[in-house]
């Protein structure tokens, strides 16, 4: 006899999965961190009190807090994505059981769907926050966006930059006038969106983890006004 979908049985059943998908990508991340792995990641700022320019995605677009039903639509449990995919829809359904609130979704004005997620932390939020490791904690006006997602239903929109202009804005709510976001360095085309949402390099990041992570060491230089790094051209 097989297990009813929607069941408390079914229910457990998914559960156990999705932690024990969990407990394999972190078994995997440490892994990759070796013995040794130094990382560096920029810091970007938005001044809320700035205005800017805002930008526009390919489609329509408005942001909303998150629904649990959110979930089910943009990270499912499907056998069939590949397996990166999957492991990035298991870690995120364990941040979004353990982070306490915070998150957004953009929503495709064409046909109501979630296109987009990404969560905003507040102040409130800071013991979740040393618990990750990797952010510095929040002032009372300060404001932490992190874990950005597109399906890949909607990649190539130009979504991100525009969605995160707007969730940046929700920071206000809670009295926030700093929003703060981190992308390696490396990853050119996250800081460039980041950018055209409003956010400028602020800090570098950088980060050594040893014994797989099991030490981590972590230490945020903030840029001198004249860094050329702040730039365009550089980024």
């Amino acid at each position: 006899m097989g297990i009813e979908v929607g069941s408390p049985f079914s229910m457990v059943a998914e559960r156990v999965s999705d932690e024990v998908a969990t407990l394999r990508r972190r078994v995997e991340s440490r892994l990759k961190l070796g013995l040794s792995l130094r990382s560096m990641s920029y810091g970007l700022r938005r001044d809320l009190n700035v205005p800017i320019e805002h930008p526009s995605a390919k489609i329509p677009i408005s942001v909303r807090p998150m629904r649990d039903e959110d979930l089910d639509i943009l990270l499912p449990d499907d056998p069939l994505l590949p397996e990166q995919e999957r492991m990035e829809a298991n870690w995120r359904r364990g941040f979004a059981r353990n982070v306490g609130g915070g998150g957004f979704v953009a929503i495709d004005e064409r046909d109501g769907s979630p296109a987009y997620m990404q969560w905003l932390l507040s102040p409130a939020q800071n013991d979740f926050i040393a618990r990750l490791k990797t952010f510095p904690l929040l002032q009372a006006d300060e404001a932490l966006l992190e874990n950005a997602y597109t399906p890949p239903s909607h990649r190539g929109l130009g979504i991100m930059s525009a969605a995160m202009a707007l969730i940046a804005e929700r920071a206000a709510d809670f009295g926030a006038r700093y929003v703060m976001t981190f992308v390696g360095h490396d990853n050119v085309p996250s800081l460039k969106g980041c950018r055209r949402a409003g956010f400028d390099p602020d800090m570098v990041h950088h980060r050594h983890d040893s014994l797989f992570g099991v030490i981590r060491r972590n230490s945020f230089e903030k840029m001198a006004a004249e860094d050329p790094r702040r730039g365009w051209e550089q980024m």
